[in-house]
């Protein structure tokens, strides 16, 4: 294996949960999509069987290929048709890498440093991930058991604080225009999660593999319940249309918190937790690109290509979105939800039924 470094279960969960969720804190970009509603926390609450339903065919790959990671077993699987899956996944994982590092560039341009170019984000953020990358599976693995209990025990202290000014009654009528928006709101949420493929890459690396179905379901569980947990406080505190109207909602109601006038101005808090989770989350989409690559090219080592990568990196995010409008134009549901749902479902369908069909696999034995 390229990569000997291995991943514990707590580690891969924590990760999973850590990288899908920093959007989240930063953006909360479900707030305009469907349902557009006071039922949006619904929504949030239904990701989670979804979700798990939409990642059953990775669940399954792993359990004919436990020793391959997605790029190698569509190989397995495919053939030279699978060089070209492959190939797909990995641009699949540079694209969104690309667009994280534009999304939290522009995020610190816009909310805290506006004289500060984004450029020069993109470059203090691609040199600081990677150097994560290139210390491999293992480095990512801690950072993520080290940094995400902190952003998850400052979010239930920002949700403790907030309570006293949330009003409930936003959150009525329930279910105003039914379920079928709710549950399209719910695909929407699901078909930004990457993570599903990280999933595919990893699993191989893990050292107790009795603890593969866990995964799946913990850190899926984790992402709805933190999903809830900011989109409650936004919606019930800065009412449903200032807070769509806001490029940076959780951010703007993190603002607003004021206890006894001497607990405020929290923002800084929120900045640190937006930082560190955006590191964890670039230098994780960061190495399965090389990882990937790396793999589909048969190489030996993965670290050299971790500089090429970044520097195709920066003008990549430059192209996808110049700025903060283009690129939130881009990632709207309704560009982005077929766009990822071709690769984090129907390529492993695909994959999976043909394994069926041609008995590829240790199911075949």
């Amino acid at each position: 294996m390229l990569e000997k470094g291995r991943i514990t279960y707590k580690q891969l969960i924590l990760l999973i949960f850590l990288s899908r969720i920093v959007t989240s804190i930063s953006f909360l970009p479900g707030l305009n999509e469907p349902p557009a509603n006071q039922d949006i926390w619904l929504s949030d609450l239904l990701f989670f069987p979804i979700q798990l339903f939409l990642a059953s065919p990775i669940y399954l790959l792993w359990k004919r290929f436990p020793d391959q990671t997605i790029i190698q077993y569509s190989q397995t699987i495919a053939g030279k048709v699978g060089k070209l899956v492959g190939l797909l996944i990995i641009w699949y994982f540079l694209h969104y890498t690309a667009i994280t590092l534009a999304q939290y560039s522009f995020f610190l341009t816009s909310a805290v440093m506006p004289e500060t170019p984004a450029l020069f984000f993109m470059l203090s953020l691609i040199l600081v991930c990677a150097y994560a990358a290139r210390k491999g599976l293992e480095v990512i693995g801690r950072l993520s058991e080290l940094f995400a209990p902190l952003i998850m025990i400052s979010l239930i202290l920002f949700l403790s604080l907030e309570v006293k000014d949330m009003n409930f009654k936003i959150l009525t009528p329930l279910l105003e225009k039914g379920i079928f928006p709710v549950f399209h709101g719910s695909l929407i949420a699901a078909s930004k999660t990457l993570e599903v493929l990280g999933l595919a890459m990893l699993l191989p690396y893990l050292n107790n593999r009795q603890k593969v179905k866990p995964i799946f379901i913990l850190s899926f569980a984790l992402i709805s319940l933190y999903l809830v947990l900011l989109t409650l406080p936004v919606v019930t505190m800065l009412g449903l249309e200032l807070a769509k109207s806001s490029s940076f909602p959780c951010y703007s109601v993190i603002r607003l918190i004021n206890v006894g006038d001497f607990l405020n101005r929290l923002e800084s808090i929120h900045m640190a937790i937006c930082s560190l989770g955006a590191f964890i989350k670039i230098s994780f989409q960061y190495y399965l690109t090389v990882l990937g690559l790396s793999q589909l090219l048969e190489l030996r080592e993965y670290k050299p290509l971790v500089l090429p990568i970044g520097a195709l990196l920066i003008p990549l995010s430059l192209l996808i979105g110049p700025n903060l409008v283009e690129l939130q134009l881009f990632s709207s549901y309704k560009i982005f939800m077929g766009y990822s749902y071709f690769f984090i479902l129907l390529i492993p369908s695909l994959l999976l039924l043909t394994a069926i069909i041609r008995r590829k696999g240790v199911r075949s034995k």
